[in-house]
């Protein structure tokens, strides 16, 4: 016997196998068309009777809770609060000016309460009392302001 054969004969053997196993699982004849077409007549006619032949009205969308009501109303509320993030950013923005003056007027305003200067490490110290106003200058150069 030559392997063609053999492999048609296994295969063979193999769909028969299955077709039983498949038998044994799910019997052909479990639901008859008969009985589908009956139980969709039923469910017709049920349908039929609680509309009485009218079309069931098509329900509308209800309302959100949401506060928008179009894709307008987002995008124009997107846009007012990019607008107040930026007038915030202004307010907010730290100059060179502001680092001239920065520390200067109360340097004790640095030091927490209940330490004096002599407690506090000398390069901390330095870096408290440190003038900024040129970096914040080369910064404010940089961003064009």
């Amino acid at each position: 016997m030559d392997s063609e054969n053999f492999f048609k004969k296994i295969r063979s053997i193999i769909r028969e196998e299955i077709d039983y196993a498949l038998e044994k699982k799910i019997p052909k004849n479990s639901v008859s068309k008969s009985s589908q077409t009956k139980e969709i007549e039923h469910g017709m006619k049920l349908y039929k009777e609680q509309y009485n032949g009218k079309k069931p009205a098509v329900k509308k969308p209800t309302a959100s809770n949401s506060k928008f009501n179009s894709i307008q109303d987002i995008l124009n509320e997107t846009k007012r609060t990019l607008n107040e993030s930026m007038e915030m950013e202004r307010e907010f923005t730290f100059t060179s000016d502001m680092a001239e003056n920065f520390g200067y007027s109360n340097q004790s305003a640095a030091i927490p309460q209940g330490y004096s200067s002599n407690d506090i490490p000398e390069n901390v110290m330095d870096a408290l009392t440190k003038d900024y106003s040129a970096l914040m200058k080369a910064i404010d150069e940089k961003k064009g302001r």
